[in-house]
């Protein structure tokens, strides 16, 4: 078995191999079983790296509950999550011990690996980034909506940043064209419609919109009768309620007797929802990461067409730009191929 006599060994072991080798092999640490990495073994299967976070507090902690209080999630969310990466790794991680979890042998092995793996691999990224990345600009702007940042794009582009040793990173906010500084911005992203003159841009994502709630609302829903209703329910909305009187129309959803809830900015209708405070009526670009945790439900299949989509945009002058090209296609691959 590989993973233990890598852990017993005490040394970096990967010291002498090629740089391109190594990662192979890195990467078939987080791809394969423990007890499967032999030479000849069986074909990788996907591991759903988004489910680290719960495992690690899992086995931190000792306790599902204590698990969700420190992830701000429910402890059904974290069992969901452990469910999810046992499936995937073919592993059976945890072993009960009255009202905590114990990592079982085979779940510490893989605790091991992952520790070592992502170690290992983040000392050849850094070594790759000084290779490949040396001759970049020393600073980078980029304006973004607030909700859109807030939900997971700022990581992406200060990940984006740090991978090519840009040093000094500037994000400003603006939701429509109307409104970004080109004067200080490189690049935008926007809520918005085009054409955009003297920009080049690229649609990002088309915007549907969906009702999201938090599982502990889910009971109070009157969705076992043919006339459905949102009685006794708040509605949060950004406009002045005509997305959710569109959506209601064609959901064939009763709003009457609903509160309503209007926010300043659609990310704290997203927070309230999450808090479960009531419905919001938002895009999946948005809460794409709540719904993949369990944060938040869609407890309606009905969908409806934004007023705008994302848009990132540049400078025409700016085109050939190999900051800018980089840039572009890095914010594509945080995103679900365009339908």
């Amino acid at each position: 078995m590989i993973i233990p006599h890598l852990r017993e060994r005490g040394e970096p072991p990967f010291y002498h191999l090629a740089p391109f080798y190594k990662i192979n092999l890195l990467l078939s640490l987080l791809f394969y079983k423990p007890h499967q990495l032999t030479d000849g073994g069986p074909m990788a299967r996907p591991l759903y790296l988004q489910y680290l976070p719960a495992f690690e507090a899992a086995a931190t902690l000792g306790s599902i509950r204590g698990a969700a209080e420190a992830l701000n999630l429910s402890p059904s969310a974290i069992s969901l999550q452990l469910k999810k990466l046992g499936e995937a790794t073919e592993i059976v991680l945890f072993e009960k011990s009255g009202r905590n979890v114990v990592l079982t042998q085979a779940g510490r092995e893989f605790s091991n690996a992952v520790a070592l793996t992502l170690s290992q691999l983040e000392s050849i990224a850094r070594a790759s980034r000084v290779k490949n990345f040396g001759d970049q600009p020393a600073s980078l702007a980029v304006s973004l909506p607030a909700a859109l940042g807030i939900a997971w794009l700022t990581e992406a582009v200060v990940e984006f940043a740090e991978s090519r040793n840009i040093p000094n990173l500037t994000i400003n906010e603006a939701s429509a064209a109307s409104g970004v500084d080109w004067e200080v911005n490189d690049l935008a992203v926007v809520y918005d419609n085009p054409p955009f003159p003297g920009k080049t841009w690229r649609r990002l994502s088309e915007v549907r919109l969906r009702p999201v709630c938090s599982p502990i609302l889910f009971p109070r829903l009157d969705l076992q009768h043919r006339d459905r209703k949102l009685n006794g329910i708040t509605l949060l909305h950004e406009d002045q309620g005509e997305e959710w009187a569109k959506w209601a129309l064609a959901a064939r959803v009763d709003l009457q007797g609903s509160g309503r809830v209007r926010v300043r900015c659609v990310a704290q209708a997203v927070a309230s929802a999450v808090q479960g405070r009531g419905i919001a009526l938002v895009s999946d670009v948005l809460t794409r990461n709540h719904l993949s945790e369990g944060r938040l439900i869609r407890p309606f299949p009905t969908s409806i067409n934004a007023a705008c989509e994302y848009y990132i945009l540049w400078p025409k002058d700016r085109d050939e730009d190999l900051t800018v090209r980089s840039f572009v296609r890095c914010l594509l691959d945080h995103l679900p191929p365009l339908r």
